[in-house]
């Protein structure tokens, strides 16, 4: 299952929060995949998958891959998603785009969207995409 499609030489933080993905299921593994990064070592990327729980007012990080640096090249990331997991505290803030690389185990929101957080040292442009598979269903699209 796509949950962003391929981005075209990005150059600015976005998300897919117009098109968040309705999921159901209790694992997942996510796969991030960079196809081109920019050229310099100060250009970096960081791509979050969240959830929201109530209807997309709100966004959690459900995981956070490694940082891909600008003269880092393509590569491709897994994170190993368990909805079953207690999670590690029973109660906490809302973190948008503030989870250390990793996953948050445990239930999750089922509205799931992806975010990116480009910082430049020059005019970075990078090309990736991130998909899911596993125990998840995609329910439906919204915004489509």
């Amino acid at each position: 299952m796509l949950l962003c499609p391929p981005q075209s030489a990005v150059a600015a933080s976005g998300n897919s929060r117009a098109t968040p993905i309705v999921v159901h299921g209790q694992w997942a593994e996510l796969l991030l995949n960079v196809t081109s990064a920019a050229a310099a070592a100060g250009d970096t990327l960081d791509v979050y998958v969240q959830s929201s729980a109530d209807g997309g007012t709100t966004w959690d990080d459900l995981a956070h891959f490694t940082q891909v640096l600008g003269n880092g090249g393509a590569k491709k990331s897994l994170i190993r998603w368990q909805g079953e997991i207690a999670p590690t505290t029973a109660q906490a803030a809302p973190q948008d785009a503030a989870l250390s690389a990793g996953v948050a185990q445990g239930p999750h929101g089922n509205l799931w969207s992806v975010k990116w957080v480009v910082v430049s040292a020059s005019a970075p442009l990078f090309t990736f995409s991130v998909t899911a598979s596993g125990d998840i269903k995609c329910v439906s699209r919204r915004g489509f």
